[in-house]
């Protein structure tokens, strides 16, 4: 084989073994959709450009109503840089989801959840929380009663 040839064939098998470029727009973890309590469609890449907590509950779950106090602290304390999503599951109506919210004095986003973000962040319990970075990457994702999700998230987020 010709030297030009083989170095040829070396760039050839360097091209076809690269990893892909990666692709410009949001990352795969705000690639989720989900439903307004109005009824219009939401989707996670307008939450770009900030820290996203995703709490997935339902309003039949006391663990998901006892930890809504630590998620409107995140909110108030870290609104700025942290957008907190709560992605209610099982829990009827809109109206009554709604309802819940507003008895607990939720300020941040409530939609109703679909089966297809479950199966994206991998949940089978509730609650569960999911933290994607800034830059739209998952940083963890917990199942159950967390009881240091505000230092979690704190921490993440450089207090």
């Amino acid at each position: 084989m010709r030297p030009l040839q083989a170095a040829g064939l070396v760039l050839l098998l360097a091209l076809a073994l690269a990893p892909p470029a990666a692709a410009a727009g949001p990352a795969p973890a705000l690639e989720f959709e989900a439903t307004a309590l109005d009824g219009s469609p939401f989707s996670g890449r307008s939450l770009a450009g900030k820290a996203v907590l995703l709490d997935f509950w339902g309003t039949w779950c006391a663990p998901c109503v006892q930890a809504f106090p630590k998620l409107q602290r995140l909110h108030e304390d870290y609104g700025d840089r942290l957008s907190v999503v709560g992605l209610a599951y099982y829990s009827g109506e809109p109206e009554d989801i709604a309802a819940t919210a507003a008895e607990h004095g939720l300020g941040y986003t409530i939609l109703a959840g679909n089966e297809e973000t479950l199966e994206m962040f991998d949940v089978f319990a509730f609650p569960s929380y999911v933290l994607i970075s800034a830059a739209g990457e998952v940083v963890f994702s917990r199942a159950g009663q967390v009881s240091d999700l505000y230092e979690q998230v704190a921490a993440h987020l450089g207090r």
